[in-house]
């Protein structure tokens, strides 16, 4: 499995579109590989799966997406709110 914990966004950073890296890891502990939004999204889109976990261990499905402007983004719909997961991990 792997684990997105912490996150990088271009201001103002209030949506999942203005991450532009993310800090993951195969364990939920492990050391943090810095690789970008784009990358991540490609290998969802190949069949590679990865979960949010945030400090207090809460996990969401992360999922590939593309807005109406084509830009390639991941989020998390856990509870119907792409905004609540990712942004609210650890920013690096």
């Amino acid at each position: 499995m792997n684990y997105i914990r912490s996150v990088y966004v271009a201001d103002p950073g209030t949506s999942n579109q203005h991450i532009t890296h993310v800090g993951w890891s195969t364990t939920s502990a492990g050391p943090l590989t810095t690789t970008t939004r784009e990358q991540v999204h490609a290998w969802i889109t190949e069949g590679h799966t990865f979960r949010s976990l945030s400090p207090q261990q809460t996990q969401a499905d992360v999922v590939a997406k593309i807005s109406t402007a084509g830009t390639r983004y991941i989020a998390t719909v856990a509870d119907g709110r792409e905004t609540n997961n990712l942004l609210n991990l650890p920013r690096s």
